[in-house]
């Protein structure tokens, strides 16, 4: 498709549930709100989706300290994948341009799916070309690998491609699950005629506290004069602030590995501060005085 792209979204929020383990190392974060008895008599209770990064010394709850607005808090507890439900949408771009590397994708996609299949995670399987084209989900590896495989291209020539819409779409079929929630984009990345706008897609993404990851697969290179990024440069923004990674036509066996390694290293740590009004709110973490990468806004319903 042509690099021009209309920036396009929405707005939803869901409670998650809270984890229960400490001994952690937190890289990425994102809030999520958490009701529970504590929240009558001492504050509101609510939950932090955050990357474990293995490489570092393990930190415990007592070691993470959450900051909304002018308010502070220590995390109380932590949980992970398969002891609390994981959702994992995976959306593949499908428009007539990407015939060349669809099956490229595919394969990307299947490898993903056989990398974080649990007994705890549930598979979305979307696409994005004229319109989206969403699945429901289901905890069967094979049968979400052979959704995959049964992913076919748009016919249409110089179609507008929806991939906003779809995104969309994969962040609202998933919003009603508990745990922790993950968005996957596989394809070139702009998108031709949604009718949802960037901003709102960006805002859809933090109120329903999603972790967006994008790959960006074409036959051609992505970047333009002076190595400027062509194509999918709002994905990559979006991953930033989502708390993903975003990767440009990556080789799969790399994709698979970065990828499925940052999934599985997403954990659901509660804390409880006092309540806060509805609305957008700035949230910066920190582990042993260490400010870490975290999702900039949480939204509270």
């Amino acid at each position: 498709m042509k690099a021009g792209s209309r920036r396009v979204a929405l707005n939803m929020g869901r409670s998650l549930r809270s984890g229960y383990r400490a001994g952690l190392v937190v890289a990425i974060i994102f809030i999520v709100p958490f009701a529970s008895q504590a929240a009558r008599t001492h504050g509101q209770q609510y939950s932090v989706i955050a990357g474990v990064d293995a490489k570092n010394a393990i930190l415990s709850s007592r070691d993470i300290i959450v900051r909304v607005d002018n308010f502070t808090a220590p995390a109380t507890a932590i949980n992970a994948s398969p002891e609390i439900p994981r959702n994992v949408a995976i959306v593949l771009e499908t428009e007539p341009d990407q015939a060349k590397v669809l099956s490229k994708e595919k394969d990307l996609a299947i490898a993903l799916i056989n990398e974080m299949a649990d007994s705890g995670t549930s598979f979305t399987i979307a696409s994005a070309g004229i319109s989206p084209k969403i699945h429901t989900a289901t905890p069967d590896r094979s049968v979400a690998t052979e959704l995959v495989r049964g992913t076919t291209g748009n016919l249409a020539p110089n179609a507008n491609v929806t991939i906003y819409d779809a995104i969309g779409s994969a962040i609202r079929a998933i919003s009603f699950s508990p745990g922790i929630r993950v968005v996957i984009f596989i394809g070139e990345g702009n998108d031709g005629g949604s009718r949802l706008r960037y901003s709102e897609l960006r805002s859809l993404a933090e109120s329903n506290q999603i972790a967006f990851y994008a790959a960006l697969v074409a036959d051609h290179s992505l970047r333009g004069t002076k190595a400027i990024l062509r194509y999918g440069w709002n994905l990559r923004e979006l991953a930033s602030d989502a708390a993903g990674i975003f990767l440009e036509n990556p080789e799969t066996p790399k994709a698979t590995r970065r990828l499925s390694e940052n999934v599985r290293s997403l954990r659901l740590i509660a804390f409880e501060i006092p309540s806060l009004r509805s609305g957008r709110h700035n949230i910066s973490i920190s582990a042993r005085g260490k400010k870490l990468r975290a999702q900039k806004v949480f939204v509270i319903p």
